[in-house]
């Protein structure tokens, strides 16, 4: 993708109508003659070859050249039969060269496929057979193994980094460690089972004795160090940063589809994020770290990608490493390497091969094994809030185990729409103007508000961890107080009324942070407060014929369960993810025997979800932002024809094979937007001849307006049959080697299901409607993404007609084309 025109040469034949690929030579003098019998010769000192150089020396012949290796196909050709025709087209024998994919712009999968291929087929006929040339293919198949593992050991450092440092700044707030002042609570109180005399608070500090007087310091600082970290998590976003703010996954998975974002998955975005995804948890806001953990493994494997040619240059081996990375980000977040694979093929993947798989198990695999051997937390679990439980479930509990999945499916769905009307209140408001403000703002009023209940002023993580925690029979306070159970009960769902709105807000703003997190404490609050009530049920009436299956003397229930089944099923009715969020949660507890309830109250819960709309959080937010996306999950029926759905020719701007000089083409590219030609035989007849892409038109033409051997006057070829050369001193611009003489094409008529299912499943950018070789119109992704999302909105609205009409509307898609789009929080937006 990124060679260079100089020092390179080919060889090119033309005989009767047809053309062949061409042929590399190393000739260092060449002397070229041209003909007006439609082939052309050279004079060489390794026989009768043209050999066509692009350089500023003056040769007389004309031809841009190109350089790559020689595919495997052109070694088997005898050097004797120099005119025998070779296959033509770019699809079985590959491009010469083609420009860089422009920011905003979608890859083509045939192309880089078939690069590929013909990499592994040319790699293969140049190394020797022995043990030479298999030590030279085993060092290039490792290429990708060692990037993964690169990627699955930095993402277990820096998982350490971020959980140790994160817990810290939590603590901070509350005072520091007498000891060392690097050391959170907990490190700080390691050998004390009573009072901590090592931990300071900061009235201790300041010796304030009044109760009133401590209890307000103490409101202080926390507020105030809410405020300074989510400042600075904000600045470092919108200044250094944009594209590190939120979760990320929903720009992931458009970037696996195809789609090119440069700067997403680069080594700034890496830094802020990390640095930001650290300084936002701090502050209290309601968002979590595991989410973003995705975002930071992709940019791991992006990073590393780029020190090998061979992925570095090839954008579906990129993807393919991208979607073994993500595992490891679920596979540090969770301590769940085999729910990183998983969450690699339901979630991330658009293109997922079988060795994929294999990949994708080696990375998690690394970053959970490292961060094993870290042991960031000292007691040997991966996350902090792992649990082990003792006890078992009866039959009778499956009811209320449906009835949470019930309840989690309706929340979690409204949480997605409210986060999505706000993101798109922030986008046509003024409020975009002043995202650095709004963060103070929320940060603020987050800070006030959670200060108030024990259950919102601890961390997320700490939250679940006590939630999912069952009770011994020691324990007698908080969550286990029997006394004050119904307070506990009122605390947990009013904690979860707050918490969704929390969210709601946070998830939009311009810091990173993800919300699996805040997902799974609303649903563990849930899970809970609804255990302590069957728990208070069984007690007061241990006689009823429903707790039949209890035994006396054995608890019967646990609150704990119920919490962890309700977090299962919050997480899956906003992501919509199902064995994900099942091997997730058995992998948390090690209990097979809890697999069960949990997969009955994921699939009640997402079918509950799916009942308001098929779309999960990660894709609502691929349509809110106007991303080509088509999902490889759903289903479409859609009704009309290629003819309806084309761009028809006298709307567009085509090439003539051969009536075109460099000023014209100048012009084309100065005055149309377009990004691609059709090329067709002449503008009367529109015979499609083949296409071109403008990144490639652009390059060719521009290194040709700034090079002493062309003029404006230079005539253009784009044909590859059978042309009359101009005279040789008239120097002749060939894009050829740039043209796609086999674009996929449809004829009139065709079925727009097809046309989905070809964009869908090939990944092609475009497809070309002919009729009998006639040029009618066209068809590009775009197209049919609209088309798509059009059709989910009616279909919506005709399939929920018992959806109040504010509910239904809260959502609304925009049609801003993507590339007019700044970046979420950009730098030109970031005002106070």
């Amino acid at each position: 993708m990124d060679e260079t025109f100089e020092g390179a040469s080919m060889r090119r034949t033309f005989h009767g109508e047809t053309s062949s690929t061409p042929t590399h030579t190393r000739t260092a003098d060449t002397r070229s003659t041209h003909t007006r019998t439609g082939t052309m010769h050279s004079e060489s000192e390794s026989g009768s070859e043209y050999v066509p150089r692009f350089d500023d020396y003056g040769d007389e012949h004309s031809v841009v050249p190109l350089r790559r290796m020689r595919s495997s196909q052109e070694a088997l050709i005898p050097n004797d039969e120099s005119d025998m025709d070779v296959i033509t087209g770019w699809l079985y024998n590959g491009p010469l060269q083609r420009a860089k994919y422009e920011d905003f712009s979608t890859i083509d999968w045939i192309y880089e496929s078939t690069k590929a291929r013909h990499y592994k087929n040319d790699l293969r006929v140049q190394t020797h057979v022995g043990i030479k040339g298999r030590l030279q293919l085993l060092a290039d198949s490792s290429k990708s193994w060692i990037v993964l593992l690169a990627v699955g050991v930095t993402m277990g450092l820096i998982a350490t980094c971020i959980s140790v440092s994160s817990q810290w700044l939590i603590d901070v707030k509350g005072g520091y460690c007498r000891t060392g002042f690097y050391l959170n609570r907990r490190f700080c109180c390691w050998n004390t089972d009573t009072v901590c005399v090592d931990w300071v608070t900061w009235s201790e500090l300041f010796r304030v004795h009044w109760h009133w007087l401590d209890w307000l310091l103490q409101f202080i600082v926390f507020v105030f160090d809410a405020i300074l970290f989510a400042g600075i998590s904000t600045f470092l976003v919108t200044e250094y940063a944009p594209y590190a703010a939120g979760q990320g996954i929903a720009e992931i998975k458009t970037i696996m589809s195809g789609f090119m974002m440069r700067q997403f998955l680069g080594v700034r975005t890496l830094g802020i994020k990390c640095v930001g995804v650290v300084l936002s948890v701090a502050s209290g806001l309601s968002l979590g770290k595991e989410g973003t953990m995705v975002h930071v493994a992709c940019c791991c494997g992006n990073i590393y990608s780029r020190v090998f040619k061979k992925i570095k240059h090839n954008e579906v081996k990129r993807r393919e490493l991208l979607s073994a990375a993500s595992a490891a980000g679920i596979s540090v977040a969770f301590g769940a390497p085999i729910a990183g694979v998983l969450f690699s093929l339901e979630q991330v993947s658009y293109y997922f091969p079988a060795k994929t798989m294999w990949r994708s198990l080696f990375c998690a695999t690394a970053a959970a094994v490292t961060l094993k051997l870290l042991n960031p937390f000292r007691n040997g679990k991966l996350v902090s809030f792992q649990v082990t439980y003792d006890r078992t479930w009866d039959l009778f509990e499956l009811w209320f185990f449906v009835a949470i999945g019930v309840i989690c499916g309706i929340i979690g769905m409204l949480q997605n729409r409210l986060t999505l009307y706000l993101m798109e209140y922030r986008q046509h408001s003024v409020l975009k103007n002043f995202a650095r403000g709004e963060v103070l703002v929320v940060a603020l009023a987050t800070a006030c508000v959670s200060y108030m209940s024990v259950y919102l002023r601890a961390d997320m993580v700490t939250l679940v961890s006590n939630l999912f925690t069952e009770c011994t029979g020691q324990e007698t306070d908080g969550l286990c107080s029997r006394g004050d159970r119904t307070g506990n009960v009122f605390s947990l769902l009013v904690t979860s009324v707050l918490r969704v709105l929390m969210t709601s807000v946070a998830c939009g703003l311009a810091v990173p942070a993800g919300m699996f997190t805040p997902s799974m404490a609303t649903g563990a609050s849930i899970g809970r407060a609804f255990g302590m009530v069957v728990q208070t049920l069984y007690e007061n009436h241990p006689t009823w014929r429903l707790f039949g299956a209890c035994r006396p003397d054995v608890p019967c229930i646990t609150p704990g369960v119920y919490a962890l089944v309700g977090a299962a099923s919050m997480l899956a009715s906003t992501t919509r993810m199902t064995v994900t969020v099942v091997v997730i949660m058995f992998e948390l507890t090690d209990a097979l025997i809890y697999v069960l309830p949990i997969m009955l109250a994921v699939t009640v819960s997402k079918s509950v979800a799916d009942a308001f709309g098929k779309d999960g959080y990660f894709e609502s937010i691929i349509h809110l932002n106007g991303y080509p996306f088509l999902s490889m999950d759903q289903e479409y029926v859609l009704h009309g024809t290629s003819d309806e759905l084309m761009v028809r020719v006298s709307e567009m701007t085509v090439v003539e094979a051969n009536g075109e000089t460099l000023e014209s083409v100048l012009k084309l590219l100065r005055e149309s937007s377009y990004s691609g030609f059709p090329v067709v035989k002449s503008k009367n007849s529109l015979v499609l001849v083949g296409y071109i892409s403008r990144s490639d038109m652009a390059m060719v033409a521009e290194r040709a307006r700034v090079s002493s051997v062309y003029s404006n006057a230079s005539p253009c070829c784009f044909s590859r049959g059978n042309i009359e050369l101009p005279m040789a001193h008239a120097q002749m611009l060939d894009f050829r080697p740039w043209v796609d003489a086999t674009p996929i094409t449809i004829s009139h008529g065709t079925d727009v299901n097809l046309v989905a299912e070809m964009f869908r499943e090939l990944g092609v950018r475009y497809v070309l409607v002919v009729h009998h070789g006639a040029l009618l119109g066209i068809i590009t992704k775009k197209d049919i993404v609209r088309t798509v999302r059009l059709h989910s909105r009616n279909q919506a609205r005709s399939e929920m007609p018992y959806v109040p009409v504010w509910l239904s509307s809260m959502v609304r898609q925009t049609h801003e084309p993507v590339q007019h789009r700044l970046p979420v929080f950009s730098s030109e937006s970031r005002g106070l």
